[in-house]
């Protein structure tokens, strides 16, 4: 193995050591423990005894600043989730996320949906998480998302739709299936109102004046815009959209399906055709 190749190696292993130490269970600042976290991490014998002289010092602030960050994120994200779960149970679930996985994105707006992709199946059946719960996360985490992506410019007209070509809708848009209204729940942080358990749809965008607003849709028209988003050409969106709810293809569905489009268009959502 080459000097560069060795080098490259170590470098790695201190890598994977300062993510154990800001992600992992907390290390104790003495001797023995600093060299059971460095060898467990593969960090080479010279950098191991390095790192045990000096102890821990500032490295311990850098694990409470990455926690810090990664905690903070996901509370501004999802306030009325934690609040119904509890602090307690929600700081259990962040911990074991740190440490089974932890974030992969780089970005911060991005950390609260790596979270809750890890606690989509742990929630189902944990008698202290709420059924609904995870439905209220993913829609309070969904307006950072949303927000932080673009939207149409306030200026901007929306073009023709055609059907034989994909529509085109900005990049600020999501097509969203929860099975409870927890839309229609209160915006106040400490409500505990119970939402009601029906199959609800939303389209999710944002607006040219940069609100993140949302539409509720029927079965079909939400068939529809998911075929859309997914790029098929109108016409076949309609028809395969008939025929999957089987719903005929009638002058009202027609007429139903352009007053949508065209107040997509209008709130911003729409753009016309690709």
């Amino acid at each position: 193995m080459s000097d560069a190749d060795t080098e490259t190696l170590r470098a790695r292993a201190l890598e994977n050591a300062m993510a154990r130490l800001a992600l992992g269970p907390e290390v104790a600042d003495d001797p023995e423990s600093i060299s059971c976290w460095l060898a467990n991490a593969g960090v080479h014998p010279e950098d191991r005894a390095a790192l045990v002289e000096t102890g821990l010092g500032r490295l311990s602030v850098y694990r409470r600043l990455v926690r810090g960050n990664v905690q903070g994120a996901i509370e501004l994200a999802i306030p009325r989730s934690i609040y119904r779960m509890g602090t307690e149970c929600f700081e259990r679930y962040l911990a074991r996320w740190l440490a089974e996985e932890g974030p992969k994105t780089h970005y911060l707006r991005d950390v609260t949906r790596e979270f809750l992709d890890y606690c989509e199946l742990p929630w189902q059946s944990d008698a202290e998480v709420p059924g609904y719960l995870m439905n209220l996360a993913r829609h309070e985490a969904l307006r950072i998302e949303v927000a932080s992506e673009t939207a149409r410019p306030a200026d901007a007209e929306p073009g023709e739709l055609e059907l034989d070509r994909p529509a085109r809708f900005i990049e600020a848009v999501r097509l969203v299936r929860y099975e409870y209204a927890v839309h229609q729940l209160s915006e106040d942080e400490t409500d505990e109102t119970l939402p009601e358990r029906r199959a609800t749809r939303l389209l999710v965008y944002r607006s040219p004046t940069h609100e993140v607003r949302y539409l509720e849709l029927t079965p079909l028209a939400a068939t529809i815009l998911e075929r859309l988003i997914a790029g098929d050409p109108l016409q076949q969106a309609l028809l395969q959209s008939c025929s999957a709810l089987g719903v005929s293809l009638t002058q009202d569905v027609l007429d139903g399906t352009a007053r949508v489009l065209a107040d997509l268009a209008e709130r911003g959502a729409l753009l016309g055709s690709d």
